[in-house]
């Protein structure tokens, strides 16, 4: 069964000693507000299953989940973003891949009109991945039943937005005695 996140309060508010990732954080703000979801489209499916795969035991599986982004068109001056994101899940036993699927998903976002190609490619890595995400993993349950592999649902993701990186960098620095 799946745990629900565990929401963490936001740390207390730091000066940022440098101007340049207030800047960044700012933009990548704007992004979020400006965006329009427009649609997503499930591009292409990928699912091979082995028979060695329904006789493993579950708890001799382990899960393997990654994702990969990439803007194919951004258009600055009118704001729309065109990216694929691709999902990868392998069951593998020891280093043998017993179960593999992969989904490639096609998303267009408009009105994120002035921003930075780096900043475009920030919101794709973060709010991009979440929107597709529910959909791999509500395709990939089905994929699992059809197959009959009995694997556990694909959990809860909790990205860390890199401008949340970029805090707890900033934090370190600052609390860093001189």
């Amino acid at each position: 069964m799946n745990e629900p996140a565990n929401i963490k309060p936001s740390p207390p508010s730091v000066p940022m000693v440098d101007g340049a990732v207030n800047d960044k954080i700012k933009e990548y703000n704007k992004a979020t507000r400006l965006a329009k979801l427009v649609s997503i489209l499930l591009e292409k499916i990928d699912f091979k299953s082995s028979p060695d795969a329904l006789r493993e035991k579950e708890t001799d599986l382990a899960r393997e989940l990654n994702v990969k982004t990439e803007i194919l068109h951004y258009d600055a001056n009118m704001g729309d973003c065109i990216a694929a994101i691709t999902w990868t899940i392998k069951m593998k036993r020891k280093r043998k891949i017993v179960a593999r699927s992969a989904a490639n998903y096609v998303v267009l976002y408009r009105e994120m009109k002035g921003c930075s190609t780096d900043t475009v490619q920030m919101f794709i890595d973060n709010v991009g991945k979440t929107a597709t995400y529910a959909y791999f993993r509500a395709l990939y349950a089905h994929l699992d039943w059809s197959a009959n592999l009995g694997s556990p649902p694909l959990p809860v993701l909790h990205f860390n937005p890199s401008i949340g990186k970029i805090r707890t960098k900033m934090r370190e620095q600052q609390a860093k005695p001189k």
